[in-house]
């Protein structure tokens, strides 16, 4: 997992999974990088494998913490599976999801 700053987006890919064992390193890679500047915190989900509800919680307390500065999460290619999740859920309302 690793982030890169692109203007007024932040990064975050080489996403593997993004489950109870791997939420916490993600939520302080992405909270450690926020800068005030960034309004988009794009997630390359394109190489996870799986996402579980840590993972979903990880993700939407990045969205409130971009959402409070008018920004939003982007969620770009995410596996056929992990995106039928997130429209099941109802995610899709919250996330803009990209697909691949």
């Amino acid at each position: 997992m690793r982030t890169e700053k692109r203007g007024d987006t932040l990064v975050v890919d080489e996403i593997l999974t993004l489950n109870s064992e791997s939420c916490r390193l993600f939520k302080e890679m992405v909270h450690g990088a926020l800068l005030p500047e960034h309004k988009v915190v794009e997630v390359d989900l394109s190489r996870a494998r799986t996402v579980d509800s840590d993972g979903i919680g990880a993700l939407i307390s990045v969205q409130k913490a971009v959402c409070g500065r008018g920004g939003k999460v982007r969620l770009i290619r995410p596996a056929p599976m992990i995106a039928d999740m997130f429209k099941l859920l109802q995610l899709d309302r919250v996330f803009e999801v990209v697909p691949g």
